[in-house]
């Protein structure tokens, strides 16, 4: 099936509420002209498409409302822009408010507006009681709001009752005289979505009611435009690529006539499709341009994109990925027929949307787009000799690998499927993870995609560290393991990854002799535990934790009773004990003057705030457990007290003098990423952003306590040196003695430790 637009739910949903407060506004008597002005500049803001915007102007309104049925509307319009911008705790209370003000069907139109909040929630019982409220304020009459609730309910019936129902639906659209053609044409849009996704005879309900919103819908206008764009991807739907693109080009001729922030959305889904066409009939020129006009068109409108769809889905994955995707892949092909600064221009044009790709999967992760907004604009052009920055980039049918050094760009092509790889990385890295010795297959078949192909290109500009951007599963595979037959990539040269250039600080450190440094650990922890105990995370640990540095989770979320708790809380308190912590921030202290240290009880939430203000850092180095899940609210790490969010380790490292004065690394010597989630390992790139910290130092799996130890003195000893090698090199020696040592030599022991971000 094609791909969707943003998601037809989210423009279904904002059509309903649009009309629904039509009607609404048609009840009220004319309020006082200042109110009346700022609540239509709000309302003009949200039908543009920016929701921020929209926000902030309605709030003004609802400042200026003195009559209880203007609060009535205001509070109305600012809970359907908070609903459609994903503040949906917000849209509740304001929801609320309009509809315990309002009677009869203004009432009604409140109570469907949070039927949709509840549906949104997936609280189906609340959506359904709402939905039948509708039904019994409208009466029996054919009415919008009563139509639009019957739609609505139709979605949760069982699957075998919808097709059925949604023929009645049907039936009695074409015989509703009494709704405008406006209404009618919405409602005809609602049934036919839901209807196409029904199989062969959804489709064949969909086609008519379709037709019937395009002959209905007010020309020109954003439903005129919505209804083609619905035939267009029924078209597609069906494979008739051509009859789909005749469409398609007729609904952005319509949107071309409206204002451009009016019909944002349906003009991304349309040059999307029209990519995706193009594509599929081997215009690769047209292709190409409506690639770039559609990233275009989400730039523009990324900050009024939530993050968070309606039904749940990421704005990153249903949207940003697959697009940027296509612009990519359409980049390097098109470098195919060019040669000299042409072909370069692409090569580096293709570079600058995978780094486009990065920023949007930080903001996925992170929940949180300022935070990497503050961070963009990283020194990605200033690449050192010997050094190259490798982006591989998975399609479904090959392995590109894009590498820019000091030289230039240049591309590697692998005829490797995308599923093959993924399957290749995730064994290897469950074989690392688990010490595993017959790992060494998949090394040397990742070595051979991955750097085999670059060989030339290393011998001959002398490479000697690799910065690698890893895309989707091979965030999992510590690329310093791969093998090529006869050595590790660790023995040739070093290898750190970046979450992306543009969002890595690139400039060369400070003189490290006087270098501050703050050392925190716990071998043993207090009241934490109990903190852990009270969340989800915490409900999941199973009772025989792994007797290294790291939590396992698994799945039961039902709370514990009081005698199982104190069972649990004692055997945590003691399988989480890390002894060598200890002697980590001993020794760490003793290499490193002037250090702050606060070990055990000493390392609070409170103790580390007060440090963290107080002092100027260059180095932050926390011994303690963490874990990185698939995102920012499922990572932690835990001090003494209580346990440290990414929210919270950003409040307590940017305090004014961390702010003046950079970290210059951040090192995590305990923490683990979730076994086998992908996304898992972006939380450590994301404890470096929210520190704004240079680089950081994470493992990818749990780590035996006496490598980690050997390993961090050795490491920092590296760099406190006197020969000031980079920090990419500083890991490589430190991994390297490790690796010569038998007892360590399995990558699961010198392995998980990834530097990430400046290697300098």
């Amino acid at each position: 099936m094609a791909a969707c637009s943003i998601c037809v739910g989210v423009r279904l949903m904002a059509r309903a509420f649009a009309l629904c407060l039509v009607l609404v506004a048609g009840m009220v008597q004319a309020a006082p002209p200042a109110f009346e002005q700022t609540l239509a500049e709000g309302v003009a803001l949200r039908q543009l498409g920016s929701l921020n915007a929209s926000i902030e102007q309605l709030n003004r309104a609802a400042a200026q409302a003195v009559e209880d049925r203007e609060r009535m509307r205001a509070a109305g319009e600012l809970g359907t822009s908070l609903l459609q911008s994903r503040r949906l705790d917000d849209a509740r209370i304001q929801l609320r408010k309009a509809y315990g003000m309002a009677a009869g069907p203004e009432r009604a139109g409140y109570a469907l507006m949070l039927g949709n909040l509840a549906m949104v929630l997936k609280q189906e019982r609340e959506a359904r009681q709402d939905y039948e409220e509708v039904r019994a304020l409208v009466g029996p009459v054919p009415s919008f709001l009563g139509l639009s609730a019957d739609l609505n309910l139709v979605r949760m019936a069982p699957p075998e009752e919808q097709l059925p129902a949604l023929r009645g639906l049907s039936e009695l659209l074409a015989k509703a005289g009494k709704l405008t053609d406006a209404e009618l044409a919405a409602l005809s849009l609602n049934l036919a979505h839901q209807a196409q996704g029904l199989g062969s005879e959804g489709r064949a309900l969909a086609y008519p009611n379709l037709q019937r919103a395009r002959s209905l819908a007010p020309k020109p206008g954003r439903l005129q435009v919505e209804a083609l764009d619905a035939l267009a991807r029924l078209y597609e739907d069906e494979a008739r690529p051509h009859d789909s693109l005749a469409l398609n080009a007729q609904a952005l001729e319509q949107a071309q006539q409206q204002p451009i922030g009016s019909v944002g959305e349906p003009m991304i889904a349309l040059e999307w499709r029209a990519a995706r066409l193009h594509t599929a009939l081997g215009d690769p020129v047209l292709a190409l341009a409506a690639w770039r006009r559609v990233v275009d068109r989400l730039e523009a409108l990324r900050a009024d994109i939530p993050i968070d769809f309606e039904d749940g889905g990421s704005s990153f994955r249903q949207l940003f990925e697959p697009v940027y995707m296509g612009l990519a892949d359409g980049l390097i092909k098109a470098s195919d027929g060019r040669s000299g600064a042409a072909h370069d221009a692409l090569l580096r044009e293709a570079m600058q949307v995978v780094e486009m790709i990065k920023q949007s999967e930080m903001q996925d992760y992170l929940g949180d787009r300022c935070t990497v907004d503050e961070v963009k604009g990283g020194t990605a052009t200033v690449i050192p000799p010997g050094t190259a920055i490798v982006y591989p980039l998975i399609f479904a049918e090959r392995l590109e690998l894009l590498v820019m050094t000091r030289a230039g760009p240049s591309r590697f092509t692998e005829p490797v499927p995308g599923a093959e790889l993924r399957r290749t990385a995730a064994q290897f890295a469950d074989q690392l993870r688990n010490l595993n010795p017959g790992y060494i297959w998949n090394a040397r078949k990742l070595y051979k995609h991955l750097l085999l192909p670059l060989e030339g290109l290393v011998a001959e500009q002398s490479i000697d560290t690799l910065v690698v951007v890893p895309d989707g599963a091979l965030r999992l595979v510590p690329m310093a393991a791969l093998h090529d037959g006869k050595r590790f990539a660790i023995e040739r040269y070093a290898v750190v990854t970046a979450a992306g250039l543009s969002m890595t600080n690139t400039s060369r450190p400070a003189a490290r002799g006087a270098a501050g440094a703050l050392l925190a650990g716990a071998s043993q922890f207090g009241s934490a535990v109990d903190r852990l105990l009270q969340t989800s995370q915490g409900r999941e640990l199973i009772a025989s934790v792994e007797p290294e540095r790291a939590l396992n989770t698994a799945g039961d979320d039902k709370p514990l009773s009081t005698e199982a708790r104190s069972v649990q809380e004692r055997a945590l308190r003691e399988s989480l004990a890390l002894p060598g912590v200890t002697r980590e921030i001993d020794e760490l202290g003793s290499m490193l003057p002037g250090a702050s240290r606060m070990l055990d009880a000493a390392f609070t939430v409170g103790n580390f705030r007060e440090a963290a203000a107080s002092g100027r850092y260059s180095f932050v180095h926390i011994a303690s457990h963490g874990i990185f899940g698939g995102d920012a609210r499922s990572s932690f790490l835990l001090a003494y007290d209580d346990l440290l969010t990414l929210g919270g380790l950003q409040e307590l490292l940017l305090a004014d003098r961390v702010r003046q004065h950079p970290l210059e690394l951040l090192t995590l010597s305990a923490c683990e990423t979730a076994e086998g989630n992908e996304r898992a390992p972006l939380g450590i790139s994301g404890a470096a952003i929210k520190a704004r910290a240079k680089s950081v130092l994470g493992t990818l799996w749990p780590v035996n306590d006496d490598a980690a130890v050997r390993l961090m003195v050795r490491f920092y000893a590296g760099l406190a040196g006197p020969d000031q090698p980079t920090k990419a090199q500083a890991l490589r020696q430190a991994q390297r003695e490790l690796l010569a040592d038998k007892a360590f030599a399995h990558p699961f022991f010198w392995a998980p430790f990834s530097l990430i971000g400046n290697w300098l």
